[in-house]
């Protein structure tokens, strides 16, 4: 077998650059208010009996900052939520256990929830 020679593509200095700029992506007032809502909508759903926490409000946070940057944006629009939502909070939540059942999964029920949640509209800047 062969062996792959393997180069470094980026070093500690270019990753901490990142991860600052991220922390560059404006979010309004709106789209927190979504994020939130988003959050609260785990917690109160009947068939949820642990939502997601501030902690994964915060992830949901980071990661549409990080989809807003690579869809080459200083701002972070709704749709940026809803594309991370899944990944962000699904693992978090624990479904009741007779949905196991009827395999509904987190994620589906996160979907649901982001078509049940109102999407604020943005303006196209900061």
């Amino acid at each position: 077998m062969d062996s792959a020679e393997l180069r470094p593509v980026v070093d500690a200095s270019d990753v901490l650059a990142l991860r600052a700029s991220v922390e560059e992506v404006h979010i309004g007032r709106d789209v927190l208010t979504y994020i939130v809502a988003l959050l609260t909508a785990t917690r109160e759903h009947p068939s949820v009996t642990v939502g997601a926490s501030p902690r994964g409000g915060l992830a949901l946070l980071a990661l549409a900052r990080g989809q807003a940057l690579l869809s080459g944006r200083s701002f972070v629009a709704p749709e940026d939520v809803k594309a991370v939502a899944v990944p962000a909070l699904a693992h978090r939540l624990t479904l009741r256990p007779e949905l196991w059942v009827r395999q509904v999964s987190a994620d589906a029920l996160v979907a649901e929830l982001l078509d049940q949640v109102s999407t604020p509209v943005t303006v196209s800047t900061p």
